[in-house]
């Protein structure tokens, strides 16, 4: 090779290898996946057909089912599709024990059965949701076989259990042995670009370079971001034991970046409020602002090592220190804070700012210390990710599951039709999916155009491919670009439940056996079936109170309203954690249901954001409350301003309104008599002067005539005794 060729291959070969990284950390591992997905569901066909199991096709939709991208998620999910499949065959044959001879009873039972564990899936979040819907359909797939042979049920029992558990081998061999894609990179790439994305949010949000329609959907990715978290950290326990070293850490992260959010949007509403009437204290805190903007800019860059994560604490913590002395600059220079009114709106501004800053700190040396192995001596072990689900919407799923078989089992025994069985395997099947989905209403469409392709492509393959194919290597060679279609569909978030609908129709309804028998018209008739028992289960889920209906839409507000009403009333160990978990996980929720109309989406997120500013504030109104000793007609005062507020969320009304904007005002001016007593010490003064910014805080919020409350709760208040600068 001539010097000039060597030359010019060294010029190109370092752009081709920067261009080959980068397509492999996008496009590069969706191909790896889908080739892995379809090597793991061959392998599966042959193992059992070799084992001459009666289904391999269970064993290949079991791979599908199970596959995912990552390790740690197939082993988890795994060991929950293992628990759900005994618990759904222990069932069956409960049923098949006691109701053999008597299909209406045994149908009952087994649509019972579906109800409650639909009714679990939809209750539970993550793979025990996971484990409900195997135990709903295994039920039912066992069950239905075995009931006409009830003698052959161990048999049946155990083969079914043997092919599931084929499967799910399988598919943790190969994810394992070929370019395994760990959690814990996942994990470091979360935890990553969440920082980056929240400086952003932040530095975007004071500048006023977002619209609000960006910042919005910055929220609901912060959302996302820590329930993707939370999931991803429960699923590594299997596979890392560094991550499980850990866990105290994660949960710490996961805990004071919602507490940051959270106190950063409360700063920012206020600092909206009283910059909208160029009031004395919204001037000087936009100055301090200005001061901080170096910072967040220096922050804003996601760190990528724990000595950067390191740099930016110390920016965090010295600027804390500047902080100080510009607050007490500021009194000193500016007479006007020294006013009642004025003095209250930038005490509890600059108590916010404080709080902000003290929670970005500690969040960021968090994640500094992150990649050090094992927990930091004396870490407490107390925080917990609390998520919340209403038990009514979780019991109505299972309501519909128990009413499409019931509609569906009824059908079967009235007309005899020698293809039920299949119908009724695939509405139970499709109403435990269904159920554990947040939107059901996507869910059941995707479903559905899943199904439908994967029976199409399944007939045409039966009638045209099937009859020139002689030996396993050609059917391999012929189901390996089909399979990969669904695969490949599936990695895409958008069309997971099409991609996963299509791949398991495809093999349900091609039923690969050994001997391989050629019988179009059986593939015909059991997969009509089979889509009519998936839209039966799809209208029932649609009809019956949607999730687009007007129920809904009410049970949902009636639910992000209920976490104030949760924080003025619920124990206070652990409830801030519990409050930021569940406002979080409803704002992923709604985030997932796309089907909402955007005024209506835009009205649930702006009540979510309300109830993070007011609750927040009751339970640090609560928690202060208990840290300083006061009389009882003090206490008495701010007891009755937290339960009129838990009553204004119960009951909207202006009414309730103006009752909980005087009980709050009267709250405030006991407290400000209280921090003028000269018996009280500083320890206490400083307590006082925390419970009268989150009051305040609250007194704020409720007068502010642009949020959610104030467009439900009636017209503007404009009485002369709750009038503040901040409106």
């Amino acid at each position: 090779m001539s010097a000039s060729a060597v030359s010019a291959a060294g010029s190109w070969l370092p752009t081709l290898k920067q261009e080959a990284a980068v397509w492999g950390k996008t496009e590069g591992w969706r191909w790896i996946f889908v080739l892995k997905s379809a090597l793991a569901a061959l392998l599966a066909l042959w193992l059992s057909m070799r084992f001459q199991l009666d289904q391999p096709r269970l064993a290949m939709i079991t791979v599908f089912i199970v596959m995912r991208p990552q390790t740690g998620m197939i082993l988890t999910k795994s060991l929950y599709r293992i628990g759900g499949t005994v618990a759904g065959i222990t069932a069956s044959f409960l049923l098949v024990s006691l109701f053999a001879q008597e299909p209406v009873l045994f149908l009952l039972g087994l649509a019972l059965w579906v109800g409650l564990c639909t009714g679990g899936a939809a209750f539970y979040r993550d793979f025990k949701s996971y484990g409900c819907v195997l135990a709903g359909y295994s039920a039912a797939l066992a069950g239905l076989q075995a009931a006409p042979q009830p003698s052959a049920f161990f048999s049946l029992a155990t083969t079914r259990l043997s092919e599931v558990t084929l499967g799910i081998l399988c598919a943790g061999v190969v994810s394992d042995l070929i370019f395994p894609r760990r959690l814990s990179d996942q994990i470091t790439t979360n935890v990553q670009n969440r920082y980056g994305e929240f400086m952003a949010f932040v530095h975007s949000s004071l500048s006023g370079t977002a619209t609000p329609a960006e910042l919005s959907a910055m929220q609901m990715r912060m959302a996302d971001n820590v329930i993707a978290l939370e999931s991803i950290r429960t699923a590594a326990f299997l596979e890392d034991p560094e991550v499980r070293s850990r866990d105290v850490k994660l949960r710490r992260l996961n805990s004071e970046f919602m507490a940051a959010s959270t106190t950063f949007y409360s700063f920012h509403q206020l600092l909206k409020r009283l910059t909208k009437n160029a009031t004395p204290a919204g001037e000087v805190l936009t100055e301090i602002y200005d001061s901080l903007g170096p910072v967040l800019e220096t922050t804003a860059a996601s760190p990528r090592s724990s000595n950067t994560a390191r740099v930016a604490a110390r920016h965090i913590a010295a600027f804390r220190v500047v902080l100080a002395r510009k607050v007490k600059q500021a009194k000193a220079e500016v007479p006007a804070l020294s006013a009642p009114q004025n003095k209250v709106d930038f005490d509890t501004a600059i108590e916010l700012l404080q709080r902000f800053l003290h929670e970005l700190h500690g969040y960021t040396t968090t994640y500094a210390t992150l990649s050090a192995r094992g927990q930091e001596a004396n870490s407490p072990d107390d925080i917990t990710f609390a998520t919340y689900t209403d038990p009514v919407v979780a019991s109505l799923a299972g309501v519909k599951a128990f009413v499409a078989i019931l509609l569906i089992g009824t059908f079967w025994i009235a007309t005899a039709w020698p293809y039920g069985a299949s119908a009724l395997s695939f509405a139970a099947v499709t109403s435990a999916l269904f159920g554990s989905v947040p939107d059901q209403y996507r869910g059941v469409r995707h479903m559905t155009i899943g199904h439908g392709s994967g029976y199409v492509v399944a007939v045409l393959f039966a009638y045209l491919v099937m009859p020139s194919l002689d030996g396993f290597m050609l059917l391999a060679a012929a189901l390996l670009p089909l399979l990969m279609i669904g695969s490949y569909i599936i990695t895409c978030p958008r069309w997971i439940a099409i991609g996963t609908g299509y791949v398991v129709f495809f093999c349900a309804m091609l039923a690969p056996t050994n001997p391989m028998v050629f019988n179009p018209i059986g593939v015909v008739n059991d997969g009509t079936a089979a889509l009519l028992g998936t839209a039966i289960a799809g209208l029932v889920f649609m009809t019956l109170v949607p999730a687009t209906g007007a129920w809904f839409k009410r049970r949902m507000a009636d639910q992000i309203r209920g976490q104030v009403v949760m924080a003025c009333f619920d124990p206070l160990p652990g409830l801030l954690n519990r409050f930021e978990g569940g406002t979080y996980e409803l704002l992923h929720k709604l985030g997932t249901t796309k089907h909402l109309a955007d005024d209506q989406n835009q009205r649930l997120v702006a009540w979510i954001l309300t109830v993070r500013e007011i609750g927040r504030a009751v339970i640090h109104v609560r928690e202060d409350a208990r840290r300083v000793p006061m009389p009882y007609p003090v206490s008495g005062l701010v007891q009755r301003s937290i339960r009129s507020t838990a009553r204004l969320f119960r009951r909207l009304s202006a009414r309730h309104r103006r009752e909980t904007l005087a009980r709050v005002t009267l709250a405030m001016n006991a407290i400000r008599h209280e921090m003028g007593l000269a018996s009280r010490t500083p320890h206490d003064k400083e307590i006082l002067r925390r419970l009268l910014a989150s009051l305040h805080l609250i007194r704020t919020a409720l007068l502010d005539d642009e949020t959610a409350l104030a467009a439900a709760g009636g017209l503007p208040i404009q009485t002369a005794e709750v009038t503040v600068h901040a409106t």
